[in-house]
């Protein structure tokens, strides 16, 4: 009754250890495919900006991949109240922050569309509005039917991600979301068979142990 009660004990144990084990194992997997996100801009978001602007920068809570080191992988539009475009040259990438040279038109309100690719690998896009107020006798350009070709946003391609202003990003496409589950499955599926083998080890190890029963009464050195 004794082993049999201490086996019983050794894989409820087991068991609790593999499920903390995969619980723990499933955490950081889940929270490194998490998309960059929109936390600041100049101008803000929905704000009044009164005075002429010669740049627009986004800034994202985590690095914004430029592989290429020229910012082209990242795209960028500012188009003002006539759908015009307002942006006079390529977006730039340092670190989390991207940015683009402007020269905006009359007032109203400009819309600032981006598409990135993210920390994680994914391309994200999204897109914020500010009002554009100048003082009186400022000069406005006349803009473009369209942007530079470095600003022509592509079509969302598999794996993309779309959302509005800060927090924006929703979850990658079905691409994306294969992948990260076979990552998780494989760190999840080692634990499980490290958890396993430790539980063997454990149970082997009780076996062996021979069982103790009474004293014997003639022993000197037992009980009276």
């Amino acid at each position: 009754m004794a082993r049999s009660a201490l086996s019983r004990g050794v894989v409820a144990g087991g068991l609790l250890s593999l499920l903390v084990a995969s619980v723990l194992a499933l955490a950081p997997a889940t929270g490194a495919s998490a998309h960059d996100y929109l936390v600041d801009s100049s101008p803000k978001a929905g704000s009044v900006q009164t005075q002429p602007l010669s740049t627009v920068s986004l800034t994202f809570n985590d690095i914004i991949l430029d592989l290429k080191g020229d910012g082209s992988g990242s795209l960028m539009q500012v188009t003002g109240p006539d759908k015009r475009h307002y942006e006079t040259g390529c977006p730039s990438v340092l670190d989390r922050v991207l940015s683009v040279p402007v020269s905006l038109g009359a007032g109203g309100t400009y819309v600032v569309t981006w598409q990135i690719a993210s920390a994680d690998g994914h391309t994200v896009s999204s897109s914020i509005e500010f009002t554009y107020r100048p003082p009186s006798g400022t000069v406005a350009s006349a803009g473009n039917a369209v942007g530079p070709p470095c600003g022509q946003l592509e079509t969302a391609a598999p794996g993309a991600s779309t959302g509005s202003g800060s927090n924006g990003g929703t979850a990658g496409g079905s691409t994306a979301q294969t992948s990260d589950l076979g990552i998780v499955l494989g760190i999840a599926i080692g634990i499980i068979v490290l958890a396993l083998a430790g539980v063997l080890i454990v149970v082997l190890t009780a076996r062996r142990r021979p069982p103790s029963g009474p004293s014997d009464p003639s022993d000197p050195t037992g009980p009276s």
